[in-house]
C-alpha cells in the first residue's frame, strides 16, 4: 500500500490518499499488468486503510481519498460544495491517468458521505469521464427532507453536526457549529433554500444518466435515506426512459438494469454486501457477463415480516391506494365514517393527553404493503402552529407489534408542491412533496387539510393482523440523543414558540375524512424467492413489462 500519498488539486490544495494494489499470490509482491480502479472519497477519521482489501483481492486497485478539510487532507471543509465536486473530478482523473498500473477505468464506491459525493463527482465530470460505474450506499435524493428535517422540524441528524469534528477531524467543527446555530435560530438553513438545494443529489439524476454512468444504490428500511433512496431510483429510471424526472414512474414503465436499488433491513449503512458490489463493478469495469444488468425488475426489497427478498420495477408499486379512515372510538376503517367528531392531543411528550390511537379491523386474507405511505389529516390548533407525528404499526394475531413507518407534518410548513407530489389515478396522495421554503402561520382554530408523506416500506401483512395508527405531537426526548435519525426532535426556536401550549384537534367524518393512505396489494403476490443465500437479493428472468408482474395488476 502507498499510504498518505499527496494529490495536488488545481487550486493548490493537497489532499491525501491511500492506494492499495493487487498482489501476486505466489510472491506477495505487487502484481504486474493494468487494473481498474475503485475510488472512495471519505471524510471519516475511522476509515480503515484496509477497507477495500476485498476488492483488491479480486483484481482492483483501491484508492481511499480523504475529503478536503477532513482527516489529513488540506483545505477548508465546506460540506458538499462546488469545490468538493471539482475535487472528485480531479481525483478520478488522477486515478485513471497517474496511479501506477491503472487501466484508466474508475468506479466510485462508498457509503453515507462517501456515497453522496459520488453523485456530485459524476454530475460535475459529465460524459466521457473515467468513471464507468458507481455503487453508492446509504444515500438518497434528499438532504433536507427526511435526513435533516422531518416535516420541516430538525431531526436527530442535526446532532451529527454537533460532533462532526470528532468524526471527521480537520476543520469541520466550525462548519457544523455554524449550521446548528443557523438552523436552531430559524435562519435560512432551517428551510429548503439555496444551501440545501445545492446539496440535493436528486437534482443531479438527469446529469448522471446523461453521463452514461450506471448506478447501484443501497439503502435499508431504517436508514436516514429510506424514502429518498427509492425516490432517487425513480428519478434515474425516469431520466433513462425520457419521462419527466421527478414524476412517479408509470405502472407499465420499462425499467433499466443500469439503475438498480437494493433495500435491505437495518439502520444506516447496514445492508451493503461487497459480493454484490463486486459483481456490479465486474460487469461495468471488466466487461464480465454477470447478467446483473439484464434484469427488468431492478428494485430489490427485503420484505418486512416475511423476511424475504422481492423484486419489482416501477415505483410507486401500487397503481391505486386504499384509504383507511379515522373514526369514532379509535377506529381505522376502509369505510368512510358516517358520523363526525374529533380527538384532541396536547403538544407534549407522549402520554395519555398527547397520544391518539386508531386500529383497523383484522385482515381476513394476507395483504402486501409496498411503497410510499401518506396521511390526509383534517386538523386545527389552539395556537398558530401544530405538530402531528403519524406512526404505523402492524399487530399480528398474537399481539406482536412490528413497527412499519412514520411521518410528520408541521402546520406552518405543510404546503406541498403540486408539480413534485405524487397521487394515484383517483387523486389520493401517494407521496406529498413539501416545499419547506418559509413558515406560514396557521390561524388558531382554523380546520385545514394536511397531506404529508410517511416513509415507504415493503411488508407482508398476514391474515388476522391489524394496522395501528398512533398520532403523537412530540418525539420522546429519549429518542433524540443519537447522532442520526429521522424523527422530529428539535423544533427551531420560532417553531417551538408557536407550538408551546398548543392543543391539536384531529377531525373525522363524512366531510372531514382524515385518512391513512396505504399501498395495499394482493397477499403473497411476489414470486417465490427461495434462494441459496437469503441474506442477499437475487436476479433471475423477470417479466419484460412491469405491469405484467402480479403485484402490479
Amino acid at each position: 500500500m502507498d499510504s498518505q500519498m499527496p494529490v495536488k488539486m488545481s487550486d493548490g490544495t493537497v489532499l491525501k490518499a491511500d492506494v492499495s494494489y493487487p498482489t501476486d499470490p505466489a510472491t506477495g509482491q505487487r502484481a504486474q499488468g493494468k487494473f481498474p480502479v475503485l475510488l472512495t472519497q471519505t471524510p471519516y477519521l475511522n476509515t480503515k486503510p484496509t477497507a477495500g482489501d476485498y476488492f483488491v483481492r479480486h483484481g482492483y486497485i483501491f484508492i481511499t481519498a480523504y475529503v478536503r478539510g477532513t482527516t489529513t487532507s488540506g483545505g477548508d471543509f465546506s460540506f458538499f460544495s462546488k469545490r468538493d465536486a471539482q475535487d472528485g473530478v480531479e481525483l478520478t482523473r488522477w486515478a485513471a491517468n497517474r496511479v501506477q498500473n491503472s487501466n484508466g477505468k474508475v468506479g466510485l464506491t462508498g457509503g453515507s458521505y462517501a456515497g453522496i459525493n459520488q453523485a456530485f463527482t459524476v454530475a460535475e465530470a459529465g460524459a466521457h469521464s473515467p468513471v464507468k460505474a458507481i455503487a453508492p450506499y446509504c444515500m438518497g435524493a434528499e438532504f433536507y427532507r427526511e435526513t435533516y428535517f422531518a416535516g420541516g422540524i430538525p431531526t436527530q441528524t442535526l446532532n451529527f453536526q454537533r460532533v462532526i469534528g470528532s468524526s471527521m477531524g480537520g476543520n469541520t467543527a466550525p462548519t457544523g457549529a455554524a449550521l446548528v446555530k443557523d438552523v436552531t435560530s430559524g435562519g435560512p438553513q432551517a428551510y429548503d433554500g439555496q444551501f440545501w438545494q445545492e446539496r440535493t443529489p436528486g437534482n443531479l439524476a438527469k446529469k448522471i444518466v446523461d453521463a452514461k454512468v450506471p448506478a447501484l444504490l443501497w439503502s435499508s428500511n431504517d436508514d436516514i435515506y429510506a424514502q429518498s433512496s427509492l425516490e432517487l431510483y425513480t428519478y434515474l429510471q425516469n431520466a433513462s426512459s425520457g419521462h419527466p424526472v421527478f414524476d412517479a414512474m408509470r405502472p407499465n414503465q420499462k425499467a433499466s438494469g443500469r439503475y438498480q436499488i437494493i433495500m435491505g433491513q437495518g439502520g444506516h449503512c447496514a445492508s451493503e454486501d461487497q459480493r454484490v458490489t463486486l459483481e456490479w463493478f465486474d460487469t461495468w469495469l471488466k466487461g464480465m457477463k454477470t447478467g446483473i444488468q439484464d434484469t427488468s425488475e431492478p428494485l430489490h426489497a427485503h420484505e418486512l415480516v416475511s423476511n424475504r427478498w422481492v423484486n419489482t420495477s416501477a415505483y410507486p408499486v401500487a397503481p391505486s391506494y386504499t384509504r383507511y379512515y379515522l373514526g369514532d372510538k379509535g377506529t381505522l376503517s376502509p369505510a368512510r365514517p358516517t358520523s363526525s367528531g374529533h380527538d384532541s392531543a396536547a403538544w407534549a411528550q407522549p402520554d395519555a393527553n398527547s397520544t391518539l390511537q386508531y386500529n383497523s379491523p383484522a385482515f381476513k386474507k394476507n395483504i402486501t404493503l409496498a411503497g410510499p405511505i401518506s396521511a390526509s389529516f383534517y386538523a386545527s390548533s389552539t395556537t398558530s402552529n401544530l405538530e402531528l407525528i403519524a406512526t404505523v404499526q402492524l399487530v399480528d394475531a398474537n399481539g406482536k407489534v412490528t413497527p412499519i413507518s412514520s411521518g410528520t407534518v408541521l402546520g406552518s410548513l405543510a404546503a406541498n408542491d403540486p408539480q413534485r407530489s405524487w397521487s394515484d389515478t383517483n387523486g389520493v396522495p401517494v407521496r406529498p412533496y413539501g416545499t419547506y421554503r418559509a413558515e406560514a402561520p396557521v390561524p388558531a382554530g382554523a380546520v385545514k387539510k394536511y397531506d404529508f408523506a410517511i416513509s415507504p416500506r415493503f411488508a407482508r401483512v398476514p391474515a388476522g393482523s391489524t394496522l395501528r395508527l398512533t398520532v403523537t405531537t412530540q418525539t420522546p426526548s429519549s429518542k433524540c440523543s443519537p447522532t442520526l435519525g429521522v424523527d422530529p426532535c428539535f423544533p427551531t426556536d420560532p417553531q417551538a414558540a408557536k407550538l408551546k401550549g398548543s392543543t391539536t384537534s384531529l377531525y373525522f367524518g363524512p366531510d372531514r375524512s382524515s385518512s391513512l393512505n396505504l399501498p395495499l396489494l394482493k397477499g403473497d403476490c411476489w414470486k417465490s424467492t427461495d434462494t441459496p443465500n437469503p441474506d442477499v437479493p437475487y436476479w433471475d428472468a423477470a417479466p419484460a413489462v412491469a405491469a405484467q408482474a402480479p403485484c402490479q395488476r
